[in-house]
């Protein structure tokens, strides 16, 4: 991880990038190698047309909307607001948030203590009602998804194999692995996620055609090489997230992963917006990617999960899911994390979040009641590095 404030000749230097527009409904900025798979349309993207982009991906691309309903959870401000400084560890001097954003490319930042707003910021033309796409946060909202559909009695046990599901992966790779496996990232399979390489398996999975009614993303996981025992090792490849959501989408028996979010979690919680969810070519949502929410509405998610995962007075998961998914699972500690659970991270400062390229997260931390979540199109497609860390520190420590 980087530690290091991105002077803004930088940025402009970057932002300078030759890019190619073509006609058509992936227009402006889709540069004239891009894969035609979604995710490696968006990596193939310049930092002048993410901060654009991302703001309009469902514009875009195909995508279904999550509706919200008639009653909006309210998000007052605080009577106190705090006005935090960024502090570096490694000797440089400390910035204010404005600052910090401008260098960063950070569009939107909110903290949300006991239910209210005590920090709420934009830059770079964002405002309240822009959405912005989450890129990999989607993943813990797809695994939330399963311990509601678990607790609907829509899928019997996260240890069901996945062929269960989608028999087309029979006799493949994923024959032998479970929901579980898929959640943890332990699938075993042989994949590389390499953000930059545009020939690598993020970048080509979703991009073919539908051949006899297979889904494009279950074609290509069907051609994967298994590299490990299933649940023996965690590797990070959206692929799993990716599987799941057509897992889920299954289980569902024709209703969206749109409509489902919807039903459990947008409306009974109060989201004040309607959302997106990209599709793949085949109308299902992308488990791995590419949800389109607005800041407050990030916040509310975060809300969600603090709250024990209840809305409208129903707990909406199983017992127990929310201590599983944020239990490390296969993954050992570092200097910032614990580990990882159900595609949440870990933090070794008592938070947990869903993390997502270029700089998107939702933290909470949940005995302070302190939800904080940001947005971003950093120039770099891993995102702001520690800069995020030291925003998220500095703003517990204002709290406090």
């Amino acid at each position: 991880m980087r530690h290091i404030i991105v002077c803004l000749a930088a940025l402009g230097l970057a932002a300078c990038a030759t890019s190619h527009d073509k006609a058509g409904p992936l227009a402006p900025g889709v540069r004239a190698d891009a894969p035609p798979d979604t995710i490696g349309v968006v990596l193939s993207w310049t930092p002048d047309q993410t901060i654009v982009n991302f703001r309009r991906s469902d514009q875009i691309f195909a995508a279904h909307t999550i509706h919200h309903g008639g009653k909006v959870r309210a998000l007052p401000r605080a009577a106190v607001q705090i006005d935090p400084v960024v502090v570096q560890s490694d000797g440089l001097p400390a910035v204010s948030v404005e600052q910090l954003m401008e260098a960063e490319r950070i569009t939107g930042v909110i903290a949300v203590k006991d239910g209210e707003i005590i920090l709420e910021r934009y830059a770079f033309g964002r405002g309240p009602d822009d959405r912005w796409l989450s890129m990999s946060v989607a993943k813990p909202i797809t695994s939330t998804l399963i311990g509601a559909a678990v607790k609907d009695g829509l899928i019997n046990s996260i240890d069901d194999p996945v062929v269960r599901f989608i028999p087309e992966l029979r006799g493949t790779a994923f024959d032998g692995v479970t929901i579980r496996h898929l959640m943890t990232m332990s699938s075993g399979v042989r994949w590389k996620e390499d953000y930059v390489d545009l020939t690598s398996d993020i970048a080509l999975a979703g991009g073919e055609e539908m051949v006899g009614g297979v889904p494009p993303l279950v074609a290509y996981a069907a051609r994967l090489d298994r590299e490990a025992t299933p649940g023996t090792r965690r590797k990070y490849q959206t692929i799993d997230a990716d599987m799941l959501g057509i897992v889920l989408s299954r289980a569902l028996k024709g209703r969206t992963l749109a409509d489902y979010i919807s039903e459990k979690i947008w409306r009974p919680f109060g989201m004040e917006a309607d959302a997106s969810w990209i599709v793949d070519k085949a109308g299902i949502e992308r488990g791995g990617c590419c949800l389109s929410i607005t800041l407050r509405d990030y916040a509310r998610l975060g809300m969600f999960m603090d709250e024990g995962g209840r809305a409208g007075g129903v707990d909406v998961l199983a017992d127990g899911w929310i201590h599983e998914a944020w239990t490390p699972q296969l993954s050992e500690p570092d200097k910032y994390v614990i580990g990882f659970g159900f595609y949440w991270q870990i933090r070794q400062d008592g938070g947990y979040e869903a993390v997502g390229a270029y700089g998107q997260s939702v933290t909470i931390y949940p005995k302070e009641h302190l939800v904080i979540a940001v947005n971003s199109a950093s120039v770099d497609h891993h995102g702001i590095g520690l800069a995020r860390w030291d925003l998220i520190a500095a703003i517990r420590k204002a709290v406090r």
